[in-house]
């Protein structure tokens, strides 16, 4: 199964499969086998690629912290918004409908320049509307929707792209 967690500013994407008790993780080219043993609510006994250690586990809402070998590491599960941001640090901020629904209104136009956390697109789901909006600084460089249209879970509506001078 998929799963992503956000360390500081950057999106970790790994999959984690179950076979019998023994864990595998994988990750781009690595994969780690460990085996998870509970001793107590938040601690467990770990066996990492042949070697044991003892790790403790604190979940608390999004934040989930692991104590492992005298450090502690702090992890956020990323809302689909933190998701959508991080995978957009290459400069491209693609918006998709976030369900099937109606286009009310199209705010901005080709060549339009917007700012992290401008309202793009109005569309409505369910009789509720939702102004969706912009992760990044940029260009508005397509727009795939008019008012009126109806659209599927996931079509693009709108793409902003970064200025690329902005390397200074």
């Amino acid at each position: 199964m998929k799963y992503s967690l956000k360390i500081g500013k950057d999106l970790l994407n790994f999959n984690l499969i179950e076979n019998k008790g023994i864990f595998t993780v994988e990750n781009d080219d690595k994969s780690f086998n460990a085996e998870l043993v509970q001793i107590d609510s938040n601690l467990y006994s770990m066996i990492l690629d042949g070697q044991t250690c003892t790790i403790a586990l604190k979940k608390e809402g999004k934040l989930i912290e692991v104590f492992y070998k005298g450090d502690l590491f702090s992890f956020e599960i990323p809302s689909a918004r933190d998701k959508s941001s991080l995978d957009n640090a290459s400069g491209v901020d693609k918006i998709s409908a976030p369900m099937p629904g109606r286009v009310v209104k199209v705010l901005k136009k080709i060549g339009d320049q917007v700012s992290e956390g401008d309202g793009l697109i109005i569309v409505e789901a369910m009789k509720m509307e939702s102004e969706l909006k912009t992760a990044i600084d940029g260009k508005i460089t397509e727009v795939s929707v008019k008012d009126g249209d109806t659209v599927d879970l996931g079509a693009h509506l709108v793409t902003v792209e970064a200025d690329e001078e902005e390397n200074s």
